[in-house]
């Protein structure tokens, strides 16, 4: 088995320790690793500029301790990825491939094609889990089906036996020989010239690669881990772990993270210290929530086109291109919201408490699509995660079991005051408010023209007016919620096959797919490492459907059907103005936009130059 050649296929598991596809591979022999770029398959999911630099860096450290262990990483820029690795296994007469486990929708899709086609073709294909604690098939309820809400998903994650982790990394690599069209990290284009001096503030905050993934691992664990669950209520300051984008290119092991985290845990409990492990717990949720993510997607892959639960396709969206643009510029004269905008256009971050107040302004202040807001913050986060991306926007918008309520507004001045009380965060990201007072600086329009005047702001000319009362937007949310209920009744008494819900219906009737987990054979060419597919119990008869492809297909037939939902959410690219489409990203390359399987028309990104702008200075 020593002399077996063997192609280790990465992908977002841009580290050596801990990587189960890697290790695998150095133990059987000679090792070809490949990263394969293939901007044509991202299709709508096409990464932001600060997520591509991100992504830049992490390859160069990544080829710098690949060289260092005798076996560098080979870049690929292709149009087909499939093509890019027969390439390989032809140029190195490869007898296998290995890679880690993606479980979004556009992902499962890509590697279910790739291991037909190599297998048909006579290659062994082994995938790991390299992403997870726990595989999304090895997690269900008693009854053997998914979880369709988080907190029993969770429990029974935590009553699991976790799995040990690999700290040795590999020591040394045995190159395969072979010579493939390969190209370097500059070649791959993730960064193009215009965006260089953008990229370059972000090199001063972030410290892109998985040794220095491990660096802040510990840092956080030693410092700040004790502290988190009073910290992580301050939407300024580095008051988070700061891992997720580590952990979504897989620069660090979450199973690392976890282990870690839960010994601290059990120090702090036999010290007696009741703060420290309410602040592991807090910390474990958040990477449980994580993991919840994965799961709702590979179990449930239509969730990045329509919502889980079946109700809200009636929802009457506002598809304001306007609003979205004042939305996306932080001019919706509310500040908190305001400064939180532009804090993400400035840094590709921000903190989850800030992504859920400004997620829900954009969804029940202003009634924009959620699935406008999903895009955008996939366009602009440096910790860019589709999963994360579609759990916090669903759960925001009152799409899951055991989300918000949708009638649930929260006035962005009381929030404002609760969690950053002195106005520091505000006056850090509005210039313009920084010499207004605490006492009127989360809602400004209250203030009079005296203290307005002192502070130098002038409403609706250099800082807006509210975009809206937020008590009319409460009675607009109202409404639009029986709007929404009316045509439910409406479509239930045109008895239409499918049955539409309300979000506080019991688990049992909600208008969710049953996904059978239990009891599942393996087929004889898949193994134990293998990646599954969940089964979706046919609703009229009962019996599980057993293969993915044939249900990512069907929800792609069934498309049209489930578009009447999304009409109202839909505006035509063309026929939006250039300076409205969205500034997500802030590259000025023209990327073409490939039409996906599913529909998904939101403001596309902008290809002009004045991109690159600060979006309030449109």
């Amino acid at each position: 088995m020593r002399s077996q050649r063997t192609i280790v296929w990465f992908r977002r598991d841009l580290r050596i320790e801990d990587n189960p596809a890697l290790t695998a591979a150095v133990k059987e022999g000679s090792v070809f690793p490949v990263f394969i770029w293939c901007p044509k398959e991202e299709e709508q999911f096409y990464p932001g500029r600060v997520s591509r630099w991100w992504l830049k860096q992490s390859l160069a450290q990544l080829d710098q301790s690949l060289k260092s262990l005798g076996a560098g990483l080979v870049l690929i820029k292709t149009h087909s990825t499939l093509s890019a690795l027969v390439e390989g296994i032809n140029a190195i007469q490869a007898t296998k491939l290995v890679y880690n486990h993606l479980y979004d929708p556009v992902s499962l899709v890509r590697d279910h094609t790739i291991k037909e086609k190599l297998v048909e073709l006579g290659i062994s294909v082994q995938s790991y889990n390299g992403d997870l604690l726990y595989e999304p098939w090895e997690v269900y309820d008693k009854s053997g089906h998914a979880f369709t809400t988080f907190d029993p998903f969770w429990q029974r994650c935590l009553h699991m036996q976790a799995k040990a982790v690999s700290l040795i990394p590999a020591w040394q690599l045995i190159p395969a020989e072979g010579k493939v069209e390969d190209c370097s990290i500059e070649e791959l284009g993730l960064e193009n010239e215009l965006e260089k001096a953008s990229n370059a503030l972000l090199g001063r905050a972030w410290s892109p690669g998985w040794s220095n993934a491990d660096k802040a691992l510990t840092e956080f664990v030693e410092k700040h881990l004790l502290h988190y669950s009073k910290n992580r209520l301050k939407v300024g300051g580095d008051s988070t772990s700061l891992l997720s984008p580590y952990l979504h290119f897989g620069e660090v092991s979450v199973r690392k993270v976890f282990q870690l985290a839960r010994m601290k845990q059990i120090l702090w409990a036999n010290e007696g210290n009741c703060d420290g492990e309410e602040s592991v717990t807090l910390f474990l949720r958040a990477i449980g929530l994580r993991e919840y993510s994965r799961y709702l997607c590979f179990n449930f892959p239509f969730t990045h086109e329509r919502p889980l639960l079946g109700h809200l396709k009636f929802f009457p969206w506002n598809t304001d291109p306007v609003n979205f643009k004042s939305w996306r510029q932080g001019r919706t004269g509310y500040p908190l919201v305001d400064a939180g905008m532009r804090e993400l256009w400035a840094t590709g971050w921000i903190h989850n408490r800030t992504r859920v107040i400004i997620s829900s302004f954009a969804v029940k202040v202003l009634l924009l699509p959620w699935r406008w807001g999903m895009k955008y913050f996939w366009d602009t986060l440096l910790d860019a995660d589709l999963e994360n991306d579609i759990l916090g926007w669903q759960y925001i918008s009152g799409c899951l079991p055991d989300g918000h309520e949708l009638e649930r507004l929260d006035d962005p001045e009381i929030l404002g005051a609760k969690f950053d009380p002195e106005g520091e965060y505000v006056r850090q990201w509005l210039p313009e408010l920084a010499r207004m007072p605490t006492e009127w600086i989360h809602h400004p329009w209250d203030a009079p023209l005296s203290v307005l005047a002192a502070a130098g702001v002038e409403l609706g000319q250099n800082y807006p007016n509210p975009i809206i009362d937020i008590d009319l937007a409460r009675d607009r949310l109202t409404k639009a919620i029986f709007k929404m209920w009316e045509a439910e009744a409406a479509a239930k008494s045109e008895a239409r096959s499918e049955e539409v819900v309300d979000n506080s219906n019991s688990a049992e009737n909600l208008d969710i797919p049953k996904v059978v987990l239990q009891g599942k054979t393996l087929g004889p060419t898949v193994s134990a490492n293998d990646q599954e597919v969940p089964a979706l119990q046919d609703p009229k008869n009962g019996q599980p459907i057993r293969k993915r492809s044939k249900c990512v297909a069907e929800a792609g037939q069934n498309q049209d059907n489930s578009q009447n939902h999304d009409k109202d959410a839909e505006v035509s690219v063309s026929g939006i103005d250039q300076d409205v489409c969205s500034t997500a990203d802030s590259s000025c390359k023209k990327q073409s936009t490939t039409t996906s399987t599913y529909s998904f028309s939101v403001p596309q990104q902008c290809s002009s130059s004045s991109s690159l702008k600060w979006p309030w200075q449109e």
